[in-house]
């Protein structure tokens, strides 16, 4: 089952965008008020989909090809309702129970998924551990609806970032078998302040993707005391860590690289910072982060 969860997580924005786009055009004869109730619950839906779908399993920038359609649908269902309807007008037919209460829904998600750029309390500023390319948030935010599996994991302001290639991908296709097919997995990790390392651990072996390591949550890691707090780095590549526990190193300075050790279904970097023992929220170069945020380093 873990296997097919990539490719459910690539589809599923996809299947509810498309659903969402026939559902519109499948409106017929109704009166102005019933029309642009089902607007709004598209328009919600599409909105959902587009802020927090897991856009990188298929392409990042099919996010705006869905939102291009949608403009497209409404205008093509307005004119094709005027013209079957010549009493195109608002009239005392009732407004839709199921359209409102979708929109109402979806725009409480929305809601939650804007606020999830925001703070919670304390935040960590630190430099962003990755360079050259372009960089995607596949989970993250302080909120349930960005970033889940964090959340009932018991820490919402963890981070899950992968790395794109041109198309938009994390990898070369939607689920590739290989982990040299996933663009971050080798990619190496600069540390992102100055500090000293508290704990490492180097030997776990990468797993094949869709083959998590559950006994060992974080795989191979490292534990970097900041002076704001501590960070931990997890996922990383068997025996590729080159800081040793009680070593004081640099911001910017080489750590590992990015590996698939741990409870992971494909290569990326786990970070999250705590303070005191109790989560942080991380900024990178003064930037909150949450899922489909995008991060380009030259």
């Amino acid at each position: 089952m873990s296997e097919n969860l990539p490719i459910l997580f690539g589809i599923y924005p996809m299947f509810l965008s498309g659903i969402t786009l026939v559902w519109l055009l499948c409106l017929q004869r109704c009166s102005w008020p019933n029309w642009v109730a089902r607007v709004l619950a598209c328009g919600s839906i599409i909105a959902f989909t587009f802020m927090t779908g897991p856009w990188a399993f298929t392409s990042y920038y099919l996010r705006y090809v869905f939102l291009v359609l949608f403009a497209l649908t409404v205008v093509f269902s307005y004119f094709r309702i005027e013209r079957r309807n010549p009493h195109f007008v608002i009239r005392s037919e009732r407004i839709p129970v199921g359209s409102m209460v979708i929109f109402f829904l979806f725009a409480v998600l929305n809601a939650l998924a804007l606020k999830s750029y925001c703070p919670p309390g304390r935040t960590l500023d630190v430099t962003f551990p990755l360079r050259s390319g372009t960089y995607y948030v596949l989970q993250g935010g302080g909120s349930i609806v960005t970033n889940p599996f964090h959340a009932l994991a018991g820490n919402m302001n963890a981070i899950d970032i992968v790395k794109l290639n041109s198309r938009g991908n994390q990898a070369e296709s939607l689920a590739p078998r290989v982990l040299s097919a996933y663009k971050i997995f080798g990619e190496k990790l600069y540390s992102p302040c100055h500090g000293r390392i508290s704990e490492v651990r180097d030997s776990l072996p990468d797993n094949p993707p869709g083959n998590p390591d559950t006994k060992h949550p974080e795989g191979n890691y490292i534990v970097l005391q900041c002076p704001m707090g501590d960070i931990l780095m997890a996922h990383l590549r068997r025996e590729s860590i080159i800081a040793r526990p009680g070593q004081v190193v640099t911001e910017g300075q080489p750590l590992a690289e990015i590996g698939n050790s741990g409870n992971t279904l494909e290569p990326h970097l786990h970070i999250e910072a705590t303070k005191d023992g109790k989560p942080t929220w991380l900024r990178f170069n003064g930037r909150s982060l949450s899922i489909n945020s995008l991060i380009t380093r030259k």
